[in-house]
């Protein structure tokens, strides 16, 4: 676990996690190949949960995304697999504007970077580069 993930937790991150806004990703380190965690704000919307990195540069989930797409969320004590696509142009800012309206005032005045949209992986489906997703990682339950 990491140590942002470890501060997160310390101030009541789990419990902030278990409103649904707020989830633990998990990814494959870019340069180390090894598994990172971070905490991260979200939106489910129909076709996919929405991920926003803020505040600039120097956090490393947008490039282990880039890099390796599969992903895995903890919301709610579930950890579900999910593909990651990196939004642009109308997309993106649509899914800037949804982000806005649903997270409130605190989201308004935040200098947003990479947007990401997270697709659902059914179980041992295979994903990009035949990486499939590990048999302990359920599927996201349709709710």
């Amino acid at each position: 676990m990491s140590s942002i993930t470890r501060r997160f937790n310390a101030i009541g991150g789990k419990l902030m996690a278990r409103s649904g806004r707020i989830a633990i990703l998990g990814t494959t380190g870019a340069k180390s190949g090894k598994h990172r965690e971070a905490p991260v704000g979200i939106l489910r919307r129909p076709n996919g949960t929405i991920v926003i990195a803020a505040g600039g540069d120097g956090r490393g989930w947008p490039a282990n995304l880039r890099a390796n797409p599969t992903c895995t969320l903890d919301v709610k004590g579930a950890r579900e697999a999910y593909v990651a696509s990196l939004l642009d142009g109308a997309e993106r800012d649509d899914a800037i504007r949804a982000f806005v309206a649903a997270m409130g005032r605190v989201a308004s005045n935040t200098k947003w970077t990479d947007v990401f949209v997270l697709r659902a992986v059914a179980d041992g489906e295979a994903v990009a580069d035949d990486v499939a997703v590990a048999d302990d990682v359920a599927a996201p339950s349709a709710s």
